[in-house]
């Protein structure tokens, strides 16, 4: 009996993992403190965000927000995609930024997968960048995608992928080439597949340079998707 299997083009294939995270609701009591641009949020109940999660499940390592108020210092927390530095307990993550207070009762996080995959990540100094040269507050590396030739995505209530239009979504992260300031304006973003009230399928979407990210920005569901690099 042959065990060839079926030619997939690209460099890789990354076999499929699953979701079910949904957006978590900071609550009336969610708070937002700050030092030396890393910010801590403490959200009302356990968000389930996870650096380690069991085999087979997407880790997160990304976040966007929503619904924040009383900004105040450089940029703006809603919209922008931000990596999650840490995540001190089960009530609290870590970003970095140059908001220096904001209002957090209405909020809602979003986590987002896949943002911003280019062959770029690959070179040695982006490896070593992300591996080696961020400050000691922050505890994950991540897995280094180039550019997506294909993802596979049977898309659950839960999630939606979105594009970036003018190709201008940038992560906000920490470390020595670190954006200098917290993005001002929210990229713009439009959601390719709604999936609010039913399960479907998504084949063929290529995640280029900065512009598509998989947000869980429903209630219910479970997202699966596997990758061509």
């Amino acid at each position: 009996m042959s065990d060839l299997k079926l030619a997939v083009p690209g460099n890789d294939y990354l076999p499929e993992l699953r979701t079910t995270q949904v957006q978590v609701a900071l609550g009336a009591s969610g708070a937002f403190s700050v030092t030396n641009n890393i910010a801590t949020i403490t959200f009302t109940s356990a968000h389930g965000l996870t650096f380690s999660p069991a085999a087979g499940i997407l880790p997160n390592y990304f976040i966007t927000f929503n619904g924040v108020s009383g900004i105040s210092g450089t940029g703006t927390l809603n919209g922008p995609v931000f990596q999650i530095l840490a995540i001190p307990s089960t009530t609290t993550i870590q970003i970095w930024t140059t908001v220096t207070a904001a209002t957090m009762t209405a909020a809602n996080a979003w986590p987002v997968f896949f943002p911003q995959f280019q062959s770029a990540l690959l070179s040695g100094a982006a490896q070593w960048y992300w591996n080696n040269a961020l400050t000691s507050t922050i505890t994950p590396t991540f897995p280094q995608f180039g550019s997506v030739q294909l993802a596979n995505m049977n898309l659950g209530g839960n999630a939606a992928p979105y594009y970036n239009p003018d190709n201008t979504n940038v992560i906000q992260t920490a470390g020595p080439v670190a954006t200098t300031t917290t993005l001002s304006t929210a990229p713009t973003m439009r959601v390719i597949s709604a999936t609010a009230t039913s399960t479907g399928g998504l084949a063929g979407v290529r995640f280029g340079p900065q512009d598509y990210i998989i947000c869980n920005n429903g209630t219910a569901g479970t997202t699966y998707l596997s990758l061509v690099e």
